[in-house]
């Protein structure tokens, strides 16, 4: 690619990858704390309340406000996460077919998220590659490797947790059982949601220093 090429992509394309790379994070990060906030509520909100000398009914009315408040947090962090973060890879896939190190093709690379039984492992391999192709470590897509399968794992655990909340309402399942699903879920999103912070991180490091050896090869 000639000189005055690349001294063009750097003006354009890198000033849009990185905003959407911090909106993908935040969003991340924030609905990751969030489930933490709602399963803490859910263990100790209600006893604390009443331990605090709360009347019952204003206990309930409380502790249904606090999960209310916060489903809605996780709903709105998982929408600008999602869009953040399919955003930021289109643009970071983008980059690299224009630096032309990548056959990787932006549109193909956003719509695998979207294709039944493709998006099983298609996403994995479109940031496998784009890492590799942007001259990152090969050691590093054990992090994309290990993201990706404890996500299809939360993915699972989250859909039995649900399945089991269905069934408790016509058979009574105990307690500790629902719990226990909720907290293994929930300790398996917020890891997958740090690795997911890792990947993003390090593809956007390896991005900009791709960005700092075009400006210093111009």
């Amino acid at each position: 690619m000639c000189v005055a090429c690349r001294a063009r992509l750097t003006q354009r394309s890198f000033s849009s990858v990185g905003p959407w790379a911090v909106v993908a994070l935040l969003a991340v990060g924030i609905h990751a704390l969030s489930e933490l906030l709602q399963l803490s509520v859910m263990i100790w909100a209600f006893s604390t309340l009443l331990e605090l000398g709360y009347a019952r009914s204003d206990a309930t009315a409380l502790y249904a406000e606090s999960l209310f408040l916060l489903g809605m947090v996780q709903a709105i962090a998982w929408v600008f996460g999602v869009v953040g973060f399919l955003t930021w890879q289109f643009q970071a896939v983008r980059i690299a077919t224009q630096l032309e190190v990548s056959r990787l093709s932006p549109r193909w690379a956003l719509l695998s998220w979207f294709i039944p039984g493709l998006n099983l492992f298609k996403p994995y391999q479109v940031l496998r590659d784009l890492w590799r192709d942007l001259g990152g470590e090969s050691s590093r897509t054990l992090l994309i490797l290990a993201w990706w399968c404890l996500g299809l794992l939360t993915l699972t655990l989250g859909l039995g947790h649900e399945l089991l909340l269905q069934v408790d309402e016509v058979v009574n399942i105990k307690t500790f059982v629902l719990r226990a699903t909720q907290l293994a879920y929930t300790a398996m999103l917020v890891l997958t949601a740090v690795l997911c912070i890792g990947v993003v991180r390090h593809i956007q490091r390896r991005l900009t220093q791709v960005k700092r050896e075009l400006v210093d090869g111009t």
